[in-house]
């Protein structure tokens, strides 16, 4: 009877020690499942028949893929910027895109990238205020500026000594561009190539717009909130270097043709 005690607490020993030991593991890729979020930003991410696509949708999606990920819900949620950004810092196992890495935003995120190519951010103006004339930054605090809220646009003017009296939010920068139409702010942050297609969809001539002053140049990315698992977040980045390598980056922005990324490839 003893010895059937004995190997019956044995036994439940061992069956412990297998289930502690295999609750350490980590759990295989394939299950995992990341919320994915961004805005509406032609040619980065837009709705197309019912679905959200475009250049960067493409590539984190079949980097998503590539690495075992899947999509909470089965697809991207598509919200304004300042929904989006709060989302992915307030939410677990979350990923934002098409992002910008600053120095504000560094150590709020888990980062893979670049994306895509870089672009360039100016101001621009209406064409027809020839009385803005722009040679320096400084040069611009006297007028109202268009800005996306929580986006790079403020982040870039407040480090540069910009405060609330310059600086006009919007949810959309859509609604920047019909500000600036309507007379309610002198100047917008934007990229060239998207200004050129919202004026195409407002119906409205690019060269109603004119750049004013170039601001800066910066790469995109895919950002994952912190708590995210460093071995999901690895391998979602060889996963994008590995697409790179093959071509598969290059041929989703061919695709695009026109609407991709300005300037050089990487």
């Amino acid at each position: 009877m003893l010895v059937y005690i004995e190997m019956g607490a044995m036994t439940a020993w061992i069956v412990f020690f297998f289930l502690f030991f295999f609750s350490l593991l980590p759990r295989p890729l394939y299950a995992a499942k990341v919320t994915v979020v961004t805005e509406e930003w032609i040619p980065y991410s837009f709705v197309s028949n019912g679905h959200v696509i475009g250049i960067s949708t493409e590539i984190v999606e079949q980097a998503l893929h590539r690495a075992g990920v899947s999509i909470a819900g089965g697809q991207v949620r598509l919200m304004p910027w300042a929904r989006a950004y709060y989302t992915v810092r307030r939410n677990r196992n979350t990923l934002i895109y098409t992002i910008l890495r600053t120095p504000e935003r560094e150590s709020l995120f888990k980062w893979v990238g670049p994306l895509v190519p870089p672009d360039s951010f100016y101001f621009f103006k209406l064409a027809s205020r020839t009385d803005i004339r722009l040679h320096s930054l400084a040069d611009a605090r006297s007028y109202r500026i268009g800005i996306l809220k929580d986006s790079v646009h403020g982040q870039f003017l407040r480090r540069h000594g910009f405060d609330a009296s310059n600086l006009d939010p919007a949810s959309y920068q859509v609604q920047n561009m019909k500000k600036l139409i309507n007379g309610r702010v002198d100047l917008i942050v934007d990229v060239g190539r998207t200004v050129r297609l919202r004026a195409e969809r407002l119906g409205i001539p690019y060269a109603t717009f004119a750049r004013a002053l170039f601001l800066f140049r910066q790469e995109y990315y895919m950002a994952f909130s912190r708590d995210t698992p460093d071995a999901l977040v690895h391998r979602v980045g060889a996963a994008l270097a590995a697409m790179k390598k093959d071509g598969t980056v290059e041929r989703i922005l061919c695709r695009y043709q026109g609407l991709a990324a300005e300037g050089k490839k990487w």
